[in-house]
């Protein structure tokens, strides 16, 4: 019996019908990827977390130094020389960095697997994750007491060390820090999953993504600008990472420092 081909018209109604289903299944795809890299990202900082803990209990219960630099105590050093701004030297300065020793020498905890900054012209960033100022790390305008022990931490719990960053310089430098003085973003976050959640860790070893609400908090991500304005009618996000920041809060010797208002 001759077998016969696909008529044109067959063969066109067999090609709309895979693109349909390729229509509808693509953004189910999206969504598991999305929630797969958010998983992976909430397990890094869960690790980095935890290794941060792990270094005050051989510390006398001292905070590794929050601070990306070239300091023997901080917990990523800062690449100089012919490493400089290369992704050899982040990974190289992760290596070197007080905190590695306490991660297994996991090296890819430290990155975000939603962090595509590698793939823009230009760009050499590996490392997608940056400790708060207020955890014995950078100081801005004195608008804050950094902790420099885990006992000068209130409500561990409710404070976050670990924050997405994606410095627009291409390498997240120094510590990521906000205004408590003047109740204002300073530094950009980084979001990267879905449109408006990001991943933090914690003082006390867990770790959780987050959704923002405000289109300011979104903007700022998108745009990665510092100092970025908050609307009258916004700020839901910005008094939330306020009253999360890892200040030494019971030290007042700092005049305006002290515990954060929460109204708007």
């Amino acid at each position: 019996m001759t077998r016969r081909g696909l008529t044109l018209v067959e063969l066109l109604l067999v090609m709309a019908i895979v693109s349909s289903l390729i229509a509808i299944s693509l953004p189910a795809l999206v969504c598991v990827r999305n929630q797969a890299q958010a998983a992976v990202c909430v397990q890094n900082l869960k690790a980095l977390s935890l290794a941060w803990l792990l270094y005050k209990d051989d510390n006398d219960d001292r905070l590794v130094g929050g601070i990306a630099g070239n300091e023997p105590g901080d917990w990523v050093r800062i690449a100089t020389g012919n490493s400089a701004g290369t992704t050899a030297g982040e990974r190289e300065g992760i290596r070197t960095g007080a905190l590695f020793r306490y991660t297994d020498e996991a090296i890819d905890i430290y990155r975000c697997p939603a962090d595509q900054r590698a793939l823009a012209s230009g760009q050499t960033a590996f490392r997608s994750y940056s400790i708060a100022g207020g955890a014995n790390g950078e100081r801005y305008e004195d608008s804050y007491v950094p902790a420099q022990r885990y006992a000068e931490i209130l409500m561990p719990a409710m404070k976050y060390i670990f924050v997405e960053e994606a410095d627009p310089t291409g390498k997240n430098a120094g510590s990521w820090v906000l205004n408590p003085k003047t109740k204002a973003w300073v530094d950009p976050l980084a979001i990267w999953h879905s449109w408006s959640r990001s991943s933090l860790g914690y003082a006390d070893g867990h770790a959780e993504t987050h959704g923002w609400v405000d289109n300011s908090t979104i903007e700022m991500s998108k745009q990665q600008e510092f100092h970025y304005p908050v609307p009258a009618d916004e700020g839901h996000d910005l008094r939330f990472m306020l009253s999360g920041f890892p200040q030494r809060l019971h030290d007042t010797s700092t005049s305006g420092v002290g515990a954060v208002s929460l109204s708007p």
